[in-house]
């Protein structure tokens, strides 16, 4: 990145050598959107109350997580590894798997550990999925009282954050359904299960249980980082593990509720897999951002509810269309580009296309065509793209887009994963009427400033 930089930076000669290599180098990538599939997974596991992350790899692959999500939410961040050794990795690491999982629950005694897998364990070939199967099998043959041990495989070669993130999802439901076969034929509860995003902020989990709560519904956060990492101290001081998050004594409530809710356009292929595991009716949103998405997730409420929307967010409505009147002459004639992941590029561009910005250019990481109508070119690719798009007014990305604002000298909106240069990302939010206010006067002062 440095060599690329000082080439950009350069000389005539430089930037041809640059514009050559741009043009002809296919196969590789400058400065990724993506990140590895096992952070994805660390996220979800992060959202468990009691959970500790257990990393089947060499050590530096735990600490490059670890290091990357403490940065980002400024919190205390339980992720272990194996500790996998040379030997390891040639003749095997089941020793040191197994060896990993006792000492977390001899020491820690978590209610789950979430294991991920890393780019060298994968590459090995061992069995891991079996490894575990049998090592719990042994466990309950001798009536062992024993933490949750989920499974999610996350080789770094393969996919990103969002996909780690669904299959540590799903790994749960199928450790939930497997030790609660009994509860899932008849209803017992009137809890709903809420699968929400990796795109969410802990302050998106606060705001939308409380949005439902309102409505006296019962949710079931799956995951729920509001409890976990929303930046709070505990009064029991320092702990090894998470603090909040889902309970494990709700794992029964799952498959015996009224229904599903799945936010997110990175889950809606795993809606019929969701449903066939929880057995219950399953209703989807894309995003909940913007007018109309908002509206139309209050009316599936109020009608699910049998309650009608209270005052407090039909004066949410208002202030938001205050707020859009208000910012909407800073965005006229402007240019602005988002790279950023399926899920906050599906609800950033839902809001600023109600509003009237030209959306310019989208990056994401993965191949999407449901909102591909909002913007003028929309590619899978890397930030790199952002040199070769002409003209723009802003830059919506995280962290790693600082040096190619600057380089256009325009502001950057930090949004996404990951924000490790800005403190308070926990309490920012951006889903529903409110949310919609602060991305939009955020993003309009921004300009304005510009």
């Amino acid at each position: 990145m440095t060599l690329y930089k000082n080439l950009r930076q350069g000389n005539i000669r430089g930037k041809i050598m640059v514009n050559n290599m741009a043009n002809r180098l296919k196969n590789i990538e400058i400065n990724p959107l993506k990140t590895s599939s096992s952070l994805g997974a660390a996220v979800f596991f992060l959202g468990l109350k009691n959970a500790v992350v257990l990393m089947h790899g060499a050590v530096g692959c735990a600490s490059f997580d670890k290091v990357t999500l403490t940065k980002h939410f400024r919190e205390n961040i339980p992720i272990v590894t194996s500790a996998l050794n040379e030997t390891g990795a040639i003749l095997g690491g089941k020793d040191f798997l197994i060896s990993g999982i006792n000492n977390v629950y001899e020491k820690m005694k978590p209610d789950f550990i979430g294991v991920t897998s890393s780019g060298l364990t994968e590459t090995q070939g061992e069995d891991i999925a079996r490894i575990i199967k049998e090592f719990k099998d042994f466990k309950n043959a001798q009536n062992i009282p024993f933490s949750n041990v989920i499974y999610a495989s996350t080789p770094d070669y393969k996919d990103g954050f969002e996909e780690g993130y669904l299959s540590a999802m799903l790994s749960l439901l199928t450790e939930a359904r497997d030790k609660n076969k009994e509860y899932c034929s008849y209803k017992k509860s009137k809890s709903i299960n809420v699968f929400c995003p990796p795109s969410f902020t802990p302050q998106d989990f606060l705001e939308l249980r409380e949005t439902l709560e309102d409505f006296n519904l019962k949710p079931i956060m799956i995951p729920d980082l509001g409890m976990s990492l929303d930046g709070h101290l505990d009064e029991r001081g320092y702990l090894q593990t998470t603090t909040g998050g889902l309970d494990a004594k709700d794992l029964t409530n799952i498959f015996s509720g009224e229904f599903n809710l799945i936010i997110g356009l990175s889950l809606k292929d795993a809606l019929k897999n969701i449903e066939d595991l929880t057995g219950l009716k399953t209703y989807y949103f894309s995003n909940l951002c913007g007018l109309k998405n908002s509206d139309n997730f209050f009316k599936f409420i109020s009608k699910a509810s049998g309650k009608e929307i209270p005052e407090k967010y039909k004066r949410q409505r208002r202030r938001m269309m205050d707020a859009y009147l208000d910012a909407h002459f800073y965005f006229s004639g402007k240019e602005i580009a988002l790279a950023l992941g399926i899920d906050l590029l599906d609800s950033f561009s839902a809001i600023y296309s109600e509003i009237g910005a030209n959306l310019k250019l989208g990056i994401t990481t993965k191949a999407v065509n449901d909102i591909k109508y909002r913007f003028l070119d929309l590619s899978e690719g890397d930030l790199d793209l952002l040199d070769n798009c002409g003209n723009l007014d802003m830059i919506v990305s995280n962290s790693n887009a600082k040096f190619y604002a600057e380089n256009l000298d325009i502001p950057l909106l930090k949004a996404g994963f990951p924000i490790i240069d800005e403190i308070g990302h926990n309490y920012k939010h951006y889903i529903l009427y409110d949310g919609a206010i602060n991305l939009v006067i955020e993003s309009a002062n921004l300009l304005f400033t510009e």
